[in-house]
């Protein structure tokens, strides 16, 4: 990832909460209860930022769940939350995990940040054990016209990269992947953006100032509003390994 880090900027963490995602963790307890891992099973969060989930996970479920994030920021924070579990920097696209290592990978508001995406799900077919679930909630366009010219934009956020739902169902099911959960959860959105507006007066001037005045904020929240951000959470389950 390059460009301003977005999700390191003290306002947008403000505003965004310890999960710097929308909906919190209501998504994250809708995985794991379909998922019904057990204590024994590896968990991976990947893009783990403040370590949020982690702690969740290990506090609500009993189960140990690894981190991954690239910002070293964010990764110590996430140490200190969780003093006695596994949180490594690394690139999503390139980790130091063995092949079949994990039973289940979450990659919450974090695949739309991956450079390459193709790169990153081939990387998560690598770790994953056969039959094991890989639970991604992220944002997507409604409308994929603008997609090209929102990525070029020099900030870090899944807003710049929100997900072709077509594109990416392919991708899964080209690398080994069947889906077998889809949900819609636009209400994550709407409710942040209300939270946005509230503490900020307008999105193009959380644009602004989390870009640290870099991007013209009001062309860029024009770009997100015509791409008719929503928000999903979708399960899919590894059938085979992908080489």
């Amino acid at each position: 990832m390059t460009g301003l880090k977005f999700y390191e900027n003290k306002e947008v963490q403000k505003t965004m909460g310890e999960t710097l995602r929308p909906g919190g963790l209501e998504s994250t307890a809708r995985a794991l209860e379909f998922c019904n891992f057990g204590a024994g099973d590896k968990l991976l969060d990947l893009g783990c930022g403040k370590g949020r989930t982690i702690k969740y996970v290990k506090d609500n479920y009993h189960i140990n769940m690894q981190g991954l994030d690239i910002s070293e920021e964010l990764v110590r924070e996430a140490r200190e939350l969780n003093k006695n579990s596994l949180i490594t920097i690394s690139s999503g696209d390139h980790t130091p995990f063995e092949n079949d290592e994990f039973q289940g990978v979450f990659a919450e508001c974090t695949l739309s940040l991956m450079d390459n995406l193709e790169n990153t799900i081939n990387e998560i077919n690598r770790i994953m054990k056969t039959r094991g679930y890989l639970v991604i909630s992220d944002v997507y366009a409604k409308n994929t016209q603008y997609l090209n010219e929102l990525s070029t934009y020099n900030i870090d956020t899944c807003l710049k990269r929100p997900h072709n739902m077509e594109v990416l169902t392919k991708l899964l099911k080209s690398r080994g992947f069947i889906i077998m959960l889809h949900e819609n959860h636009d209400e994550y959105i709407m409710q942040l953006i209300a939270d946005i507006i509230f503490t900020f007066g307008s999105m193009e001037d959380f644009f602004s100032r989390a870009g640290e005045n870099c991007i013209d904020g009001k062309k860029f929240q024009d770009l997100v509003k015509k791409t008719k951000i929503g928000y999903f959470l979708m399960i899919a389950q590894k059938e085979a390994d992908f080489a």
